[in-house]
């Protein structure tokens, strides 16, 4: 990824978030990859959000504390 803000748009410049087989050819890797490395920023997010209190997104919404 290089964070071109596009993943909505099925324009993905490096082929990882669209549909197109054409981009798709762009990227190397498997989607397992890209799979695994999800699952592991969401462990990172529930470990600080344990860390603070919180049990769900939901909860942290509207603070700024």
């Amino acid at each position: 990824c290089i964070m071109m803000r596009k993943c909505h748009l099925n324009t993905c410049p490096v082929g990882i978030a669209t549909q197109d087989p054409e981009l798709r050819k762009k990227f190397f890797g498997k989607p397992e990859y890209v799979i695994n490395y999800l699952f592991m920023v969401a462990e990172e997010v529930r470990t600080y959000m344990a860390e603070m209190g919180f049990r769900s997104v939901s909860e942290m919404i509207g603070r700024s504390d």
